[in-house]
């Protein structure tokens, strides 16, 4: 058994779990349970892992969890977004949100998130706030503000749900992340689970504009048929949940190096084509990845072909 790689799929295996059950009690004892291990060594493999302890990292989610949702869910009171991120008073939030971003949830909500920002949210408090008349008849027409996305090229697509083998990358998205792929790429293909049919969908677990860069997480998932998942270990497949996302397809495969560019195009269709679309956001966005191998090499190169985002009605 190789043991990092044990350790490090037992510690993945929690971080989801804190994802899924944000809002309850999230004690030591029931983190290191879902993990196996015994408090003290959970908490050792954790650090080692992550980077931080797990009362740290929880505290830590919660928080840019709420950021991310006071800006793009502007129509649920702040009061329940804290409780929807886990924290037991508003006061406690409000106290924990200022100490980690340096204003209030109020003030982020209504503008002070542009500092960290490169675009405002057009549903944003304050973008009503500042917009003049002339703002707001630009603002009405045809979309015309786009630098990065071609609109006619925007779809909407039905993912489907998926069996999945899933790798992980932990740090900065501009780099690592393509090692992860080949990784899970070499494990898939050696043993015969590549085939015409097979997706290769990332998923980028975190705003970089929130969180810190070198805690940013990744997943890649290389979906498998699911008579082929039923004679895996249960240990070695995920799931990718599909559902409905609006794409958006490059004309070239952008490199993990361009995120700025990826950045930007994800803010252009949270921050515009969103608020008008009639739909509203459900997860972390998913990027669409071409894997090649790189000559007589065995190495694999990865790129990303498309951007999406779920979606469901408002």
């Amino acid at each position: 058994m190789n043991v990092e790689r044990e350790q490090r799929k037992q510690i993945f295996r929690v971080l989801e779990y804190i994802e899924e059950h944000v809002e309850d009690s999230l004690s030591l004892e029931k983190l290191a349970g879902i993990s196996t291990y015994s408090p003290f060594h959970f908490q050792r493999i954790f650090k080692s892992i992550v980077g931080e302890t797990p009362a740290a990292y929880v505290k830590r989610f919660r928080l840019e969890n709420a950021a991310h949702r006071l800006i793009y869910e502007s129509y649920i009171p702040i009061t329940q977004i804290a409780m929807l991120c886990g924290f037991s008073s508003l006061s406690y939030f409000t106290y924990s949100f200022q100490s980690y971003f340096k204003t209030s949830p109020k003030n982020w909500r209504e503008g002070a998130y542009l500092q960290q920002f490169p675009r405002e949210y057009e549903d944003s408090k304050k973008s009503k706030q500042v917009r003049n008349p002339s703002k707001e008849k630009e603002e009405n027409a045809p979309y015309n503000e786009f630098k990065w996305l071609d609109l006619s090229k925007i779809r909407i697509e039905t993912f489907p749900n998926s069996a999945t083998i899933k790798g992980h990358h932990f740090g900065m998205y501009t780099s690592g992340v393509s090692e992860a792929w080949e990784e899970v790429h070499k494990w898939c293909e050696s043993r015969n689970l590549i085939d015409s049919h097979t997706l290769f969908l990332g998923v980028p677990r975190n705003n970089p504009y929130i969180t810190p860069p070198d805690k940013c997480r990744y997943d890649c998932h290389i979906t498998i048929s699911e008579s082929i998942a039923d004679s895996i270990a249960s240990d070695d497949t995920s799931k990718f949940v599909g559902g409905k996302h609006v794409v958006y397809e490059f004309d070239e495969p952008v490199d993990y190096s361009e995120r700025n560019l990826i950045i930007d195009c994800y803010s252009e269709l949270y921050s515009y084509w969103l608020p008008r679309s009639g739909f509203k956001y459900l997860s972390n966005p998913v990027e669409v990845i071409e894997i090649q191998q790189d000559g007589d090499t065995l190495k694999r190169e990865s790129k990303i072909k498309a951007i999406a985002l779920a979606i469901e009605p408002k």
